[in-house]
């Protein structure tokens, strides 16, 4: 007879054995810890922050256009990811005519990161309509430029450096190479004196706050057979994008708030 010690015997209805079951679970009930309501320390006066001021929000469409070649034949397109991404993000302040007051010009440029996951043909079933294949992917980058034209919610704020300056001193010791003639009275050549003050502006800066790609892929110079009319090969393809992006100026200062602050 064998030793079944240790061994979860079943029973004929598929049940462990009771007096030696496969798990156990044990409960403990955790009581409940009392606390205290804290309140906030408000400041009776304002404070000066130092925040973003919304400049100006701003949607714009792009189109776009790219042509894209993948590294082998593919049958079908799975899927494509796409994501929005800008490099770079220029405001400068403005005004071509008085019919454009309070107005800048923004230079925006970007990509747009497309993941490609595709279907290849490794082998096909001669005489059928059935063949099989891999998933591949590729990841592809779309860039775009633009420039446009915002309208300020509210101005943006700059101050100019100074003009330099310069102080004379005045000298009556200068002495000619006659020594009967009177001293040479006016500016010291010896010393000057300049000024010139360089105030540090808050650089604007952009926030992308939404982006919606739309987009139609057409094959370039697809290939297809006579047995299989529903399918095509193709390594080429042309898309053609609408890139519609929500965009914030934006430039901090120093702003008094007022009321109750947390």
């Amino acid at each position: 007879m064998s030793d079944n010690k240790g061994l979860n015997i079943e029973n004929t209805n598929g049940c462990c054995d009771v007096a030696d079951p496969c798990a156990t679970v044990a409960t403990v009930i955790e009581p409940l810890t009392e606390q205290s309501n804290v309140a906030p320390v408000v400041p009776a006066t304002s404070v000066l922050v130092k925040v973003p001021v919304v400049l100006a929000e701003t949607n714009i469409t792009i189109p776009v256009e790219a042509t894209i070649t993948l590294d082998q034949p593919v049958r079908e397109i799975k899927r494509i990811k796409k994501n929005v991404f800008l490099t770079q993000s220029r405001l400068i302040p403005f005004s071509a005519t008085p019919a454009t007051p309070g107005t800048g010009i923004l230079f925006i440029a970007g990509f747009v990161r497309k993941n490609i996951e595709y279907a290849t043909q490794t082998c096909i079933t001669p005489g059928t309509p059935n063949f099989c294949g891999n998933i591949g992917q590729c990841t592809v980058e779309v860039p775009f430029n633009f420039t446009t034209r915002v309208t300020f919610i509210r101005t943006p704020i700059f101050t100019e450096n100074t003009t330099p300056s310069e102080l004379e001193y005045f000298t009556d010791q200068l002495q000619s190479c006659d020594t009967c003639a009177d001293p040479v009275l006016g500016r010291n050549p010896c010393d000057q004196s300049f000024s010139f003050t360089e105030f540090f502006n808050e650089k604007p800066f952009v926030e992308l706050i939404s982006a919606v790609v739309t987009e139609v892929d057409i094959h370039r110079n697809p290939t297809a057979s006579c047995e299989l009319p529903t399918e095509q090969l193709f390594s080429t393809l042309t898309e053609k994008l609408v890139v519609n992006l929500t965009l914030k100026v934006l430039q901090k200062r120093q702003v008094i708030v007022t009321g109750r602050i947390v």
